[in-house]
């Protein structure tokens, strides 16, 4: 009879106050422990009365919702201000523009899609030459970045023509100035495709050129292909 006693007794400012504290006369949420939490198999948050919450799956991180939601499961490169990815795509064959023409750089193209519900930030890194190897001549043109064939960067790009140099004979020729530009966009949830073209302004130049004709060239194909760098950002 004692036992009943004991647990009625217990029972009590269960249901009265709908509060349980450990180690603690003050609880100030439903479950309050004022000391230390050993879990010994999964946690399970969300759910309701009749459904069990998440465990979540391996790998990923409990995060916070903010007050009055529950915390969810997230995997670690879907978080705000974590790299979701890092991209990168370099020329492949030579491609050449007279001037006033616009091409496509070949393989400097990169598809990529926010998730729904998702925000990112794209940071792009590009460097490319222009050059024309079959004279002397000077050429200029612009590099540009088309996010879904509209343009929403672009970086001058020229090649100087001789330089005389008494200590080689006939000085060195069609000397690329490579240029470097940055681009910074986010984006909501969709499929973009990016991609890098090259327009001539004066003479006729090319695009991922493998410069064998050079002066000590030493079969390096990588040179001066055009490269694009991503880098995307959960915001």
């Amino acid at each position: 009879m004692k036992n009943y006693l004991l647990s009625g007794a217990f029972l009590v400012p269960l249901f009265s106050f709908a509060q349980i504290g450990i180690e603690t006369s003050t609880p100030q949420k439903t479950l309050h422990v004022n000391g230390s939490l050993q879990v010994v198999n999964e946690i399970n948050v969300g759910g309701n009365a009749t459904t069990a919450g998440s465990a979540g799956t391996t790998g990923q991180i409990l995060t916070s919702n903010g007050p009055a939601a529950a915390p969810s499961w997230q995997t670690l490169n879907t978080i705000s201000g974590t790299i979701n990815g890092a991209y990168y795509v370099q020329g492949t064959t030579t491609a050449s523009a007279n001037a006033g023409q616009t091409i496509d750089v070949p393989g400097v193209t990169y598809t990529v899609t926010v998730p729904a519900g998702k925000t990112q930030t794209f940071l792009f890194t590009i460097i490319g030459y222009a050059l024309d190897i079959s004279s002397g001549t000077t050429s200029q043109g612009v590099f540009t970045l088309l996010q879904n064939g509209t343009k929403i960067s672009s970086a001058y790009v020229s090649k100087a023509g001789i330089f005389s140099n008494s200590g080689l004979s006939g000085g060195l020729v069609n000397m690329p100035v490579p240029v470097t530009f940055l681009k910074s966009v986010s984006l909501s949830s969709g499929t973009y495709t990016f991609k890098v073209q090259y327009v001539s302004w004066v003479g006729t130049a090319s695009v991922n050129v493998v410069p064998s004709t050079f002066a000590g060239y030493n079969g390096d194909t990588e040179a001066m292909l055009t490269k694009m760098q991503i880098l995307v950002y959960n915001n």
